[in-house]
């Protein structure tokens, strides 16, 4: 019951912000739904398990205002299996103002609970989320960053189109936390653009565990992505580097499990890179090659993983997209206390609305 008042409320809230923006016509409404099959190989105590899934329901609404400002807002819907009692989970993950009234240009300022930028970049760029958690931006399925946090965001476009940037100011451990400490998180952003095939994408976040003090609290990524894109082809290698207080890879679950407890009190350096591959194999079919790897604690022996995925597309329609896909996740020997090698095989749909 106190759920369907929040969604009362937050439908509400749409109606009134419709009717101030001259209309609620103008509103506009769109999303996603991802439903999968899988059928599990590994481990073998799982070996010809199957379940059908719902990885992700994304719903948008953008309600334009005066001076062509706007409103956004993005629910998220999904099986939670892990964090939460309930099979079924309905989360704000964006709702902020874009602000551009106020300047000359291509600038933007949004504030409220904004998207991650570097993932949102990245999305742009690479399709395949809807296969599922081992097909999401490597920050976003390790939880390295999270998918979007409260705080303020300058966007602008490089002189010379070079490209653009973007300066963010959040409060720097994602939304599921509240963040009241002296230390914010800043990150910066930049996509440059040589011509119109290849592009690069460069991110620096910098930012602290309030929890941890002010030693081992340090929390900091650099990361890069280098990109091509033709007609009938397409190509990136991330690259990620990370420094976290061990002690954060249990509480927010950072790297899938792994286990640091040997390192407790201390920083930890990490290191990870993806690398994929998409061409045409006909006018409506596409193959998707993507592997990755992590070593979560540099330096410190039996602490990385690897994830290999294959997947071939066909675009149903200019709205619905099916893929049969399979994945292979490798864990050193001493990655985690369970941890161990996972495999399945997955059919896989996306309908965007």
């Amino acid at each position: 019951m106190r759920d369907m008042k929040k969604h009362s409320l937050f439908i509400l809230f749409c109606i009134l912000v419709g009717s101030s923006a001259h209309a609620l016509s103008e509103i506009e409404i769109g999303g996603e739904l991802d439903a999968n099959f899988t059928l599990w190989n590994l481990p073998t105590g799982q070996r010809g398990d199957s379940a059908f899934e719902m990885p992700s329901l994304f719903l948008d609404l953008d309600a334009p205002l005066k001076d062509d400002n706007l409103l956004v807002f993005r629910l998220e819907g999904s099986e939670e299996q892990k964090t939460t009692n309930e099979r079924f989970t309905v989360k704000m993950r964006e709702a902020y103002l874009d602000l551009v009234s106020i300047f000359q240009g291509m600038h933007a300022l949004r504030l409220g609970l904004i998207p991650q930028v570097w993932q949102e970049a990245q999305y742009e760029s690479y399709s395949y989320r809807f296969l599922g958690r081992e097909a999401w931006s490597i920050t976003e399925k390790w939880n390295y960053l999270s998918p979007s946090d409260l705080g303020v965001s300058f966007m602008s476009q490089m002189p010379a189109d070079l490209g653009e940037y973007a300066i963010t100011l959040a409060n720097g451990e994602g939304v599921k936390e509240k963040e009241q400490g002296p230390h914010k998180e800043v990150s910066l952003f930049g996509r440059f653009v040589f011509n119109e095939n290849w592009g690069l994408n460069l991110g620096y976040v910098r930012g602290n565990y309030e929890k941890y003090g002010e030693d081992e609290g340090l929390k900091e990524r650099v990361q890069a992505l280098i990109s091509y894109q033709s007609e009938n082809a397409g190509a990136g290698l991330e690259l990620l580097y990370a420094q976290d207080a061990a002690d954060a890879f249990a509480d927010y679950n950072l790297a899938e499990g792994v286990d640091l407890s040997g390192l407790a009190g201390s920083s930890v350096r990490g290191q990870g890179a993806s690398l994929f591959t998409t061409f045409k194999t006909g006018p409506l079919a596409e193959l998707m090659l993507r592997y990755d790897y992590l070593n979560a604690a540099i330096g410190e022996s039996g602490k990385d993983m690897q994830t290999a995925l294959i997947s071939l597309s066909y675009l149903v329609s200019s709205d619905i997209r099916m893929a049969l896909m399979t994945d292979y996740t490798w864990y050193a020997a001493e990655y985690g206390p369970g941890v161990r090698d996972q495999s399945k095989i997955a059919l896989a749909s996306q309908v965007l609305f």
